[in-house]
């Protein structure tokens, strides 16, 4: 059984009257049996103390129905629902009620009584559109031994204790502990509490931590004549750094007056936090996922959903409630999107995906971000992440507020006109005009670009130039003069090309594809051996020079890329001495597709080992237009696939002279650790360096398959 927790006195039974009355008439919309109406709120007493309901009372004819959570929470009755009959059978002590919804017949004691109509337990649907069972709290409680009553100045009912109701108890905050006689903490498998701390996320709010040893179970309830938040931990047990069975902290923050902490009682062990308020305010309780820290917030932003709106003639992204909301926003490669940070903010919406075509947004996602090394860990954070098509190599956003509401508007870009689907081997492009019109589409077969020319008073499409940079194509160019408006789409390679939409159309369909008779292997690759001459590079416990195994794997893989037809150029073919920038400048001066070099590992760990691929990012390299990322994860898995190598990954290297200054994809492939002895084994073995050749070879056809 349940204890009841009231707090009696004349000062909170007259604060609590008074602050009732103001909000006791207040008329709410409601709808039962399908129809809807208007009722009038009421609040209730229970022996002379207000209670909090997630939805409120409300007088129906001349009876007060409340929620039947009510009944479990506040009378300390157990509740069950069968869902087959919609009827409740509530039990306290030795007295059972069971009533079902929409009926006047109820069962005491298994005995069936006829109530009158306004006393008929109803599910009702609240403007908020949340649904809940309704109960007629006088027969409910006056069968399980209260007093009931209606107090005509304040026009509210109340609800006393009677002599023959049990476990009734004053609310202590600080009580004199009592151990527990029959039991102790060993003999408990109770949590510990190892802290409780008031602490500050990024922003200035506070918040309250408290971090056990295990997961814990608690019961919070919040005293509106005090405004005090208590949170009981059951079957815990207080233990901080300083030892200290209770502490007491003073606050001067905007919500929180103080906090204190205490082992309540001993009998059963529970541990009580109360923080007092300045003011009732909003709180949000959260559990880590190992349940070892609970997280108390006041007064935080709830997202709620994101919508699709029309904002100065313009399509938006909309959220509501983010009223001076504090937000970061950085953008992110490989793929490329925006990133938009919500500080202070808890997602309650389950949607955390969102299928939005908006300009060059094709997706949106949310998520409760965990902070990383740029925020505070203590951060309540929504991420929301807008997916950017592919190929859009400049993504901005502008973030504006109107009231309440965040919008993040795309900047304008070609994507307001062009969609481009590249997910297929068929890639359709779309260009939308403002009107039905007359087009000319040319493809110049030399310089591998389509020409799109469009009565320039017949688009709004904006003038410029974005790279495009997939494995399709290169850029997208629109030029406009008085009269016509031409776009230029350069493509990677040879097109086919087929116009779908009609000679006059408000909007140009083209599927465009591969042209097949154009070999993919005629291209220039270049394979760089790293160190040579007086570099020697790493060098194995046993003597063996970095510089002396990279030029065979090299030059093995030379020959069995010029046997596919490919044009290869070394950056070095015997043991001399090159500088990085010489490597550099040979593979930009002939225009190459790809760059290769070839490395072994090392550290002072000897028992690192396997595979690594580096490359750097096209946004942190030098004039890069290609993504850089796809050559590295197609070469790493080749060579995976083939050796049954150990993956360490593949890692962003900017900073490498060589894969940064190079103009085409460039990749820096680590064969293996020659500080390993394994490792070192596996590099001196030429079946296994033919196997690692060959997983290269793989990787670069794999690509140019793709790309």
């Amino acid at each position: 059984m349940k204890k009841w927790l009231v707090i009696i006195s004349l000062l909170v039974i007259l604060l609590t009257v008074n602050s009732l009355a103001f909000a006791a008439n207040d008329a709410i919309n409601v709808s039962m049996n399908g129809k809807n109406m208007q009722v009038k709120e009421v609040g209730v007493l229970l022996d002379g103390q207000a209670f909090e309901a997630e939805v409120p009372s409300f007088i129906y004819g001349d009876r007060t129905l409340v929620p039947i959570r009510f009944v479990a929470q506040r009378l300390g009755a157990d509740v069950s629902w069968d869902q087959s009959t919609k009827t409740a059978t509530v039990i306290r002590g030795n007295s059972e009620i069971k009533l079902q919804i929409d009926s006047n017949q109820v069962v005491l004691n298994n005995q069936t009584k006829t109530i009158d109509n306004n006393s008929i337990p109803r599910l009702v649907t609240f403007s908020n559109n949340d649904s809940r069972t309704m109960v007629p709290v006088r027969f409910v409680s006056e069968t399980f031994g209260y007093e009931v009553g209606w107090d005509p100045e304040y026009e509210i009912p109340y609800i006393n204790s009677s002599d023959e109701s049990e476990n009734i108890e004053v609310m202590d905050l600080n009580p004199i502990i009592t151990p527990n006689p029959d039991k102790t903490e060993e003999d408990l498998d109770a949590a510990t509490i190892n802290n409780v701390k008031v602490v500050k996320g990024s922003t200035q709010k506070h918040r309250i931590i408290i971090n056990s040893d295990k997961p814990i179970k608690y019961q919070s309830l919040f005293l509106p004549d005090s405004n005090k938040l208590v949170i009981d931990i059951e079957n815990s047990v207080l233990k901080t750094s300083s030892g200290d069975a209770s502490n007491f902290i003073d606050l001067n923050d905007d919500y929180i007056k103080s906090l204190s902490y205490s082992q309540y009682q001993t009998n059963p062990y529970t541990t009580r936090v109360v923080a007092e308020l300045y003011a009732k305010c909003d709180f949000d309780i959260y559990t880590s996922e190992d349940g070892k820290t609970t997280t108390v917030t006041f007064e935080e932003y709830k997202f709620d959903g994101i919508s699709v709106e029309k904002v100065d003639g313009r399509d938006a992204l909309v959220i509501d409630d983010m009223e001076d909301v504090q937000y970061n926003i950085m953008t992110l490669t490989s793929p490329n999107r925006v990133v938009i940070d919500l500080l202070d903010t808890n997602l309650t919406n389950k949607i955390y995906e969102y299928d939005v075509e908006l300009g060059y947004i094709d997706n949106v996602r949310v998520s409760q971000f965990a902070g990383d090394k740029n925020y505070n860990s203590n951060d309540r954070i929504v991420r929301i992440v807008l997916d950017v098509m592919s190929g859009v190599n400049e993504a901005n956003v502008s973030i504006d507020r109107e009231g309440d509401k965040l919008i993040i508007t795309p900047e304008k870009s070609i994507w307001e006109y062009i969609s481009y689907d590249n997910n297929h081997a068929d890639r359709y492009i779309s260009i939308m005009n403002n009107e039905k019109t007359d087009y000319n589409v040319e493809y110049d077969y030399d310089s591998t670009t389509m020409f799109i020319t469009i009565p320039t008073e017949s688009t709004d499409i904006t003038e410029g130039e974005t790279i495009v940079g997939d494995n399709f194509i290169n850029s997208i160019k629109v030029i406009e003069n008085r009269d016509e408006t031409v776009i230029s789409i350069n493509f990677k390679r040879g097109i086919e090309y087929d116009i779908l939409s009609n000679k006059k159309d408000d909007t140009i369909e083209i599927v465009t594809r591969r042209d097949p008779n154009i070999p993919y292997n005629d291209k220039t690759i270049v394979i760089d051996p790293g160190h040579g001459g007086t570099d020697p590079g790493a060098i194995s416990p046993n003597g063996i020079k970095e510089k002396d195994v990279n030029l065979p794997l090299a030059l093995k893989a030379q020959i069995s890329l010029e046997a596919l037809g490919y044009d290869v150029i070394m950056t070095r073919s015997d043991d001399t001495t090159l500088a990085l920038k010489d490597r550099v400048n040979i593979a930009n001066r002939n225009n190459a597709d790809i760059f290769v070099s070839i490395h072994h590992n090392s550290t002072l760990n000897s028992a690192i080992n396997g595979l690594e691929v580096l490359y750097c990012p096209r946004d942190l390299g030098d004039s890069k237009m290609d993504e850089q990322y796809p050559l590295a994860e197609s070469v790493s898995k080749a060579i995976l696939a083939n050796t049954g190598g150990i993956d360490r990954g593949i890692f962003q290297r900017p900073k490498l002279k060589v894969i940064r200054e190079t103009y085409m994809p460039a990749i820096l492939v680590e064969v293996g650790y020659l500080s390993n002895a394994e490792d070192e084994a596996r590099i001196l073995d030429e079946n296994y360096q033919n196997s690692v050749v060959q997983g290269i070879v793989n990787g670069i056809q794999n690509y140019f398959e793709m790309y």
